[in-house]
């Protein structure tokens, strides 16, 4: 998949045996999105033209207003968007001394 394909309105990703969706919602700017399409993260167009004269992509997971990763493999970044909102450590119960 080249740079140019995100330009479509959708874009299947297969990824770790499932199928995930880039969604274009604005001039460089995208939503990855699960089969729920609920949505992992946000791919956005950081320069036109980096130093291999290939666009440069930033991830932003949600919750975050700034790019975590940056490059010109875009599909290395959805990556890192699906396995970071998948991978999540699940939030820790809290245990009351004397309580099992």
């Amino acid at each position: 998949m080249s740079a140019s394909e995100l330009e479509m309105s959708s874009v299947r990703y297969p990824y770790r045996e499932r199928i995930f969706h880039v969604e274009k919602k604005a001039p460089g700017e995208w939503v990855v999105l699960d089969e729920s399409h609920a949505e992992l993260g946000r791919l956005v167009r950081v320069s036109a033209e980096g130093e291999e004269h290939e666009p440069v992509f930033g991830a932003i997971p949600v919750g975050y207003l700034e790019t975590l990763h940056e490059g010109s493999d875009w599909k290395f970044l959805v990556a890192a968007l699906i396995n970071e909102a998948l991978d999540e450590p699940p939030t820790p119960s809290v245990v009351h001394p004397g309580e099992a």
